[in-house]
């Protein structure tokens, strides 16, 4: 009877459990009473093992065929191997009562029960683990928040159970990190790592708007290095709570800095082989991102690796020391080798218009391209145009040729379909006519010199081809008024209306121009310049661009709410737009010397509308200043309304 109980708490199947339901009188001359309730609690303990056995037995022989439906996975792998690991103590205690049993067969039951009954605290915490794991199908890196939520539980061999648990997890974790650190590679089948490379679907939202700003026009493999380097992640809900999401950003970093470097134009077929001899790699240590210390580095991951308990100090200090290596690497890249100030002096002439005298000439040649809706041949002919305006103002440095070129993509037969079947009267009044034209779907692409990738990625050009297509479309609003200015002067007698309406649309288009390329563009440039020239650290550089991005983009009114709303403001800058283009239109067909009296009309209407803008323009500035953010239009509305002309009806 004694050997059949041990044989139960080993996990054999055994008729204990049968004989003690049996309610006989032959079993009460064997059992006592007391006997029995001893039993039955021996008996409870052993379903209870049983569950953790079944558990484990389950992910390590029939991990592909789980009766709850969840994700295989070398975590959960490991994970039963940590809990077969700290079952280890229970099964020892086993085979020293069977010593016992054979050198005392009237050991009693007490006994047995006394020294497996210990134990129990661990297995209701085991259970409590393999319950959240199937309730809520927890797999991958969410297995180590799982477990590190029980790690504090005041009782010390629990306490060392779950310690070796979460070793054998970290090695596997510490396995991804390695292979995503130091080679840029995640083999990652189950998709279980806290970085992960997006799906086929994901990737198209994500690169639908900026995969055509880039210049595609090179070898295959720098199209490779784009869709490697940003096609990867972190999936926050799968990041533990000790790691933070700005270390976790900067693991995604680095190791997208090492597919980068391993796409090195300049290097050849050595540049990927990452998995050669150690001859190989100390004779050319300059074709590797970590040079030498490649294998300081590994060792590092492998100490870390090693640790009992996750040292949260030691694997930030060891991030942050890649992260340095990496920085100063890819700052003498970029600042030396790929002329980054050049580069972003480049950005600033084309993007942001900063040659306003190549654009004035691009203008004049493509307006009666642009003004129409694209064709299959508008892309050529704009860059034709481009290359002719290039030339005009003696441009012929052949690295601007290359790096710069024009697409216009045709409009989808959908969209054409959405925009003429809209119901809403008023938003189908507001949407500006130029935006299914080619002044509204213009792209500019930019051929991005490595390693400056990590700066230009696609959302970055996205963001500066928005704001390249808004101050192309203020331009052109500028040049048009001033080309009818222009005509004007041939004239005699022109109608006082129309000379005050012109002059005010000119006073505000010349001023709001001004505040974009001065106020905003050229003194954030200028801030950018600075922090970028007093720093060797590339991370720095980053952030610069960024904020001068994100500045740029936030003072020229084209940052978008959460919901997706436009900025009122730049809703109303493109009203105000839309009336110039409409006075331009009305007024090119006037008798300007000798209106008629529906001309008069249309007249008074362009100037109601004029003050209506100008007057809810000037609130939305006037409240908007008033926000602690809104410091810089206090310059917008002194230049446009510097005797209070405009606010004076609000």
């Amino acid at each position: 009877m004694l050997h059949e109980i041990l044989l139960s708490l080993w996990g054999c199947s055994t008729s204990v459990s049968q004989i003690i339901e049996i309610d006989s009188i032959d079993l009460e001359k064997y059992l006592h009473p007391g006997e029995r309730a001893l039993l039955n609690r021996i008996l409870d303990i052993v379903k209870e093992c049983n569950i953790i056995r079944g558990f484990i037995h389950e992910y390590t022989i029939y991990g592909l065929d789980t009766k709850e439906n969840i994700a295989p996975g070398l975590y959960i792998r490991a994970l039963c191997d940590g809990m077969d690991q700290a079952l280890e103590p229970f099964r020892k205690e086993i085979i020293e009562l069977e010593r016992t049993v054979l050198n005392n067969s009237h050991t009693p039951l007490s006994l047995i029960l006394c020294t497996v009954e210990k134990h129990t605290c661990l297995f209701s915490v085991l259970h409590s683990i393999i319950r959240e794991i199937r309730t809520q199908k927890l797999h991958g890196c969410k297995l180590l928040q799982c477990l590190h939520q029980r790690m504090h539980t005041g009782i010390p061999k629990i306490n060392s159970a779950l310690e070796l648990i979460i070793h054998h997890v970290h090695i596997v974790f510490y396995k991804h990190l390695q292979s995503w650190l130091l080679y840029g590679q995640l083999e990652d089948a189950h998709r279980e790592f806290f970085i992960q490379k997006v799906s086929d679907y994901d990737r198209t939202l994500v690169h639908e708007n900026g995969k055509n700003n880039v210049d595609t026009r090179g070898l295959s493999a720098s199209r490779k290095m784009d869709v490697d380097m940003w096609d990867y992640n972190v999936q926050i809900d799968m990041l533990p709570s000790y790691i933070r999401p700005s270390m976790a950003g900067k693991i995604l970093t680095i190791g997208q800095t090492v597919i980068m470097f391993r796409n090195d134009p300049s290097q050849k077929r050595g540049r990927i082989l990452i998995f050669d001899n150690l001859d190989f790699m100390t004779s050319q240590p300059k074709n590797l991102v970590w040079g030498h210390k490649e294998t300081w580095f590994f060792r590092l991951l492998k100490d870390l690796q090693a640790k009992s308990v996750f040292n949260v100090i030691e694997f930030d200090r060891a991030i942050n020391d890649m992260k340095q290596l990496i920085t100063e690497n890819l700052w003498r890249k970029a600042v030396t080798e790929a002329q980054l100030m050049q580069q972003l002096r480049l950005v600033k002439e084309f993007f942001l218009m900063g040659r306003g005298d190549l654009f004035l000439e691009f203008i004049k040649l493509t307006a009666h391209i642009l003004s129409k809706a694209p064709t299959s041949h508008t892309s050529r002919d704009i860059n034709l145009a481009f290359q002719i305006a290039l030339r005009k103002m003696h441009l012929n440095d052949e690295s601007v040729i290359d790096s710069f070129n024009f697409a216009v993509p045709m409009l989808s037969s959908e969209n054409e379909d959405t925009g003429t079947d809209t119901t809403d009267f008023s938003d189908n009044e507001r949407q500006d006519p130029n935006e299914k034209r080619g002044w509204g779907m213009i792209i500019l692409k930019y051929k991005v010199v490595w390693p400056l990738h990590l700066l230009f990625s696609p959302a970055a050009l996205n963001d500066y081809n928005t704001l390249f297509r808004f101050l192309l479309r203020v331009k052109k609003t500028q040049i048009d008024l001033w080309g009818l200015w222009s005509e004007h002067m041939h004239h005699k007698n022109i109608d006082i209306g129309v000379i005050q309406l012109r002059n005010n649309l000119i006073f505000i288009v010349d001023n709001l121009q001004y505040y974009l390329q001065v106020d905003v563009v050229e003194s954030q440039y200028t801030v950018m310049e600075a922090s970028m020239q007093g720093t060797k650290d590339f991370e720095d550089i980053q952030k610069a661009h960024s904020v001068f991005l994100a500045n740029v983009m936030s003072q020229t009114f084209l940052l978008t709410s959460g919901t997706g709303k436009k900025n009122p403001v730049n809703k109303l800058i493109h009203l105000l737009l839309r009336l110039c283009d409409d006075f331009i239109l009305q007024a090119s067909m006037w008798d300007v010397g000798n209106l008629l009296l529906t001309d008069k009309e249309e007249l008074k209407t362009l100037c109601e509308t004029l003050n209506s803008v100008m007057n809810w323009l000037m609130k939305a500035l006037n409240k908007m200043r008033a926000q602690p953010s809104g410091e810089h239009l206090a310059r917008l509305i002194l230049r446009l309304d510097f005797n209070r002309w405009f606010s004076k009806n609000i």
